[in-house]
Order: structure tokens, then sequence, then C-alpha cells
């Protein structure tokens, strides 16, 4: 008994475990026990838990016993935790997040005060910011706001570089002075002469003084058009006249988004070249070929953040990257059918939840007929027209086989009625398809069947029987558009193959379809 009163006595010392000694406590996870009398041979010391405003913190290493007062950098969250109570050995080789009855969050900020009157620090790299944060950046002496956070405030990244997280800003001192005026408008015409490092505005229209071509932004970053090169940069720019009538091409760049990648890419960070990303895909409620005509979709894997980030993504490449979203249904294994409206409401009313429960989509992609199964054409034409009406703009799509006459009927009566806009044969996974020859040949086919506006061209690039080469890819597609000007662009199966292999579809094939 005397030893608990001791033990009393520390508890109501320590103005932070009040509440534990009120009886309120709760078993610790990781093994440590709930408050309660220590056994023989144990020592027990509590410590008032205060948040950290700047220290210097160890990086925790697994099976370390902290004295009381550490202040450890947790690696797997890259957070800060103090130990504010010890047992027999220290902090007894416990886990910060784990073990809270050793170990509370700290805010330790090792960053030095700026110079200034706002309360600014110096930039320090792997600080996590929280949001509002005022930092001076060494490098060149500017001072930076925390304007936007990711899942760990600032994400450690660096003013000059992520734009999205940090905005310029002064510290109670005069503001920088002003950049020198850009060089007046080229005679004939609103287009300036493009001078480097200039930040230019959505829609401004440049000379390029070392090619003499006129140049129009069509895409910005955090910054205008982020400083950069009209020849280079050609997601940014876009040729035109000096007229300001730009002449880019609109063709489709797609690459499909499979759901069951582990750790794919985030979608605002998939190479720029695409233009549309397919989310693939939503599948049928009870397997194939459907129980009630609704569909469900999944989000991918979230070893990057793709699943955590999904919806704020999405919009972002809808709204700043201009990039198209597209759910595609079905798949292998997966094909629908649709024998009454009943069903077909079901599935457009699935379709409207998905819709709802992304932020917005762009459009769908019909992948539910397979083999010799005949699509449901009047009902799936209903249900196209459907959300066309519901979503002004929404965009049809279809990647039927290449050789398949059920499917050639299928996809020209959707866009006789104005229920598709494309159709995207898939020049993959099937013996001989990969061929350029063959390419070359079929989508001529295509081409008299729906006209060269709504066709794409599918392409598979992999080291894989039955897969084109990159160089297959470029051959196939010089020898299709030099036959059909007009094609409307192409697609590759898949995004995360291409990452994978050093993007030879979207660095090597998707400039040849939007020079």
């Amino acid at each position: 008994m005397k030893r608990f009163m001791q033990y009393l006595a520390l508890c109501v010392l320590s103005a932070s475990l009040l509440s534990a000694c009120g009886g309120g406590g709760t078993s610790e996870q990781g093994g440590a026990a709930a408050l309660s009398e220590p056994g023989a041979g144990t020592t027990v010391l509590a410590a008032t838990q205060a948040a950290v405003v700047s220290c210097t913190a160890k990086t925790w290493v697994a099976g370390t016993n902290y004295p009381l007062g550490t202040v450890v950098l947790y690696p797997p969250n890259g957070g800060y935790y103090k130990v504010v109570n010890v047992g027999s050995n220290g902090s007894d080789a416990t886990v910060p997040t784990i073990s809270t009855y050793y170990w509370a969050p700290a805010n330790c900020d090792p960053s030095p005060p700026a110079p200034g009157n706002c309360g600014a620090k110096i930039w320090t790299a792997g600080i996590n910011y929280p949001l509002g944060t005022v930092v001076q950046y060494q490098p060149n002496g500017q001072y930076y706001k925390l304007v936007n956070v990711g899942s760990n405030g600032s994400d450690a990244t660096v003013p000059t570089v992520s734009t999205y997280y940090w905005a310029p800003t002064t510290c109670g001192s005069p503001p920088p002075p002003p950049p020198p005026p850009p060089p007046p408008p080229v005679t004939g015409c609103n287009a300036q002469n493009w001078t480097q490092g200039v930040i230019y505005q959505l829609g401004a229209v440049v000379k390029y003084p070392p090619n003499g071509q006129y140049y129009k932004l069509v895409n910005v970053g955090g910054n205008g058009s982020d400083a950069t090169d009209p020849t280079i940069s050609t997601w940014y720019w876009a040729p035109t006249t000096c007229g300001g009538t730009t002449t880019p091409s609109t063709n489709i760049v797609g690459g499909y988004y499979p759901n069951w990648t582990p750790s794919p890419l985030r979608i605002r960070d998939i190479n720029p070249r695409y233009n549309l990303i397919y989310l693939f895909s939503a599948t049928p409620v009870g397997g194939a070929p459907g129980s009630t005509g609704a569909v469900v979709w999944s989000p991918p894997g979230d070893g990057k953040g793709a699943a955590t980030h999904l919806v704020e993504d999405i919009k972002y490449a809808r709204s700043t990257q201009g990039r198209k979203i597209i759910l595609s249904v079905g798949g292998a294994g997966n094909g629908m059918s649709f024998p009454n409206r009943n069903k077909s409401q079901n599935f457009v009313n699935s379709i409207a939840a998905i819709y709802n429960q992304l932020g917005g989509i762009d459009g769908m992609d019909w992948n539910t007929f397979e083999g010799s199964q005949a699509p449901d054409t009047n009902e799936m034409i209903w249900i196209s027209l459907e959300l066309k009406r519901r979503y002004p703009g929404f965009i049809i799509s279809a990647p039927p086989a290449p050789w398949n006459s059920v499917d050639k009927a299928f996809c020209q009566a959707m866009v006789n009625a104005g229920a598709m806009d494309y159709a995207a044969p898939q020049y993959y996974d099937g013996p001989g398809l990969n061929e350029p020859a063959y390419v070359t040949k079929n989508v001529g086919e295509w081409v008299a069947l729906l006209g060269a506006k709504h066709v794409v061209v599918g392409f598979g690039i992999n080291n894989a029987a039955n897969y084109m080469s990159r160089d297959q890819a470029i051959s196939a597609w010089k020898q299709v558009k030099a036959n059909h000007p007009a094609i409307h662009g192409g697609f590759d199966w898949e995004i995360n193959t291409d990452e994978r292999q050093g993007w030879p579809f979207a660095d090597g094939v998707a400039p040849l379809i939007n020079p």
C-alpha cells in the first residue's frame, strides 16, 4: 500500500496524467498495462506532457531505451514524439505510435527563426510544416507561405519547386521589385517575344525567337507557364499562328489505369502526355452478366497515396491539368446483359452514384461485351443517351475486338444513334494483332465503317507475346495517320506498364499523336 500511495502522489503532481489517476485509464496498446498499482520491482515515473516548440530531435531506432523527456522523429510517419512516462528501462524500447502511455505527440520544429517581423522560420529540409507557415528560403533569400498541404503538412517539399504547396510572400518588408516588363507585342499581332524565365498566363501567344514560330499557352501549372520552353514543354504550349488561332491536335492520348495495382502513381502524377485516363474498371453486381444491372467500382491500391487522394486528384486532373477521366465498365470475365429497362435503369443509377462518389467524371467506356456475347444494343443506346442527357458533354466509348463482326455492328449502330463518340479497337493480346501491317489494314475497315473521327487506335506496348514494341507502335501510328489524317487518337494498355518500362508510349508514341 505504501508503494501505491507514493505512486498516487506522483500522479497528482503530474497535471497531464490527472485523468489517468481518476480511474478513466485504458490498457496501452503494444502490451503496456493500464494505470494501476505497480507490481513489485517496478519503478514508474510520471512527467507532464507538453508540446515542444523547438527542439533537437533524434531519429527513433527500434529497440532503444530512451530517457524521460527525449524527443524523437518517427521515420514511418515523419511525426515527432516525446517520452512522457518511463518504466524500469526508460521507454522500455516501445514504439511511439503504439505505446501512448510512454509517448505523446510533440510539435518539434528545429527551424531557426528568420529575420523580419512576421514570425517566419528559416526553411529546413525534411520538415513537414503546417498550413500557413511562412519560411525564408536561404538559397535565394525569399519568403514563401504554405498555402496547400498534403497528408503530412508540407510533405517536406521545397518552396521553389513545389508551387502547389508554396506561394511567394513578404515578411513585413517591402515586396521585391517587380520583374521587368515583357517585350512589346510583335508588330502585326497580339504575340509577345518569348523571354526565358517569364511566367505567362493561360491563352498567351508568344513568338519564339530561336525558330520564329508562334505558340499559345493551352495548359498551366501552379505558376502559369511555369517558365517553360514552348518547343520542349508541349503539354503547356501548342503551335499557333500570329493571329492567335491555335492549331494544336485535339487527338486522344488515353491510358487505362487498373484498380488492381497496389502502388500506382497518383492520377495527378501520371505522365502529362496522357490527356484521357480510363479508370478500369467498374464490375457488375453479382458477377457476370449482372444480377441487378448495377455496377460497383473500387479505388486502386494506396501504396503511393493514389486511393487516399483519388477524389482531389481527379478534380485537379480535370480542372487544372485539362485531362478527361473516363470510367471503364466490364473487362475480362465481366460481360453484362441488359434484357430489360429495369436493369438498364439500375445501371444508369449506379453510374450516377459513382459519378458523385468521385466528384465527377467525363464519360464511360463500354467494355461489357466479350467473345461471342451479343450486346443488347437497343438498351445500351438508351443507357448512353440517358447518361449524355444527364451530363452534357459526357463521352461514350468502347474498345471492341478489331476482327469481330458483332462488335462492328454494335459500334456502327451506337455511332449512328449519336450514343457513342468513338470506338477504339484493341491491337494487342491476340495472335498477329500487334503487327503494324494488320493494324493499318484493319483500322481502314473501322474508318470506312464509322468515319476517322470516330476511331481511336488501341496500342499495347510490352515485352510479352502479341504486344508491340515501341518501334512497332510508332510504325503503325505513322502508317495509320498517313492513310487517315483525321484519325481521333490512340490509347495504351496500360499506364502502370508504361511507367515501369520508362514511358515508351507516353514519350515515344504520344508526341506523334499530339505533336
